[in-house]
């Protein structure tokens, strides 16, 4: 696929539709974490979650875990790693969470 970023930034990934490759379908818990506060930035949840309980109860890995091993099927695993999102402002699963939420000039947090 041809991906433009719209800040002039283009490239082309030879492997832009890929449903079971490069790890694509393990739930990283990472991503959850980033919707949690995404949410909170926005006022959809009112005071600050417990981002680490809410993550476990959501993406259960262990449930993905168990099932590839039933198949035979070697996933990469979890992957902890920051993201530096379209924003440029990078994003860190295992930092300040609520922090993070509020970092954002344009926000509608909730007490």
């Amino acid at each position: 696929g041809k991906y433009d970023m719209g800040d002039g930034r283009k490239f082309k990934d030879p492997n832009y539709m890929i449903f079971s490759d490069r790890n694509c379908n393990y739930p990283q818990p990472k991503y959850c974490k980033w919707w949690l506060t995404q949410l909170r930035r926005w006022g959809f949840v009112e005071g600050a979650p417990d981002y680490e309980a809410v993550t476990k109860q959501v993406m259960r890995t262990d449930i993905y875990e168990e099932a590839m091993k039933e198949i035979g099927y070697a996933h990469g695993g979890l992957d902890e790693k920051p993201e530096t999102l379209v924003d440029g402002i990078t994003f860190d699963p295992k930092g300040d969470l609520e922090a993070y939420a509020a970092s954002f000039a344009v926000k509608t947090l909730k007490a």
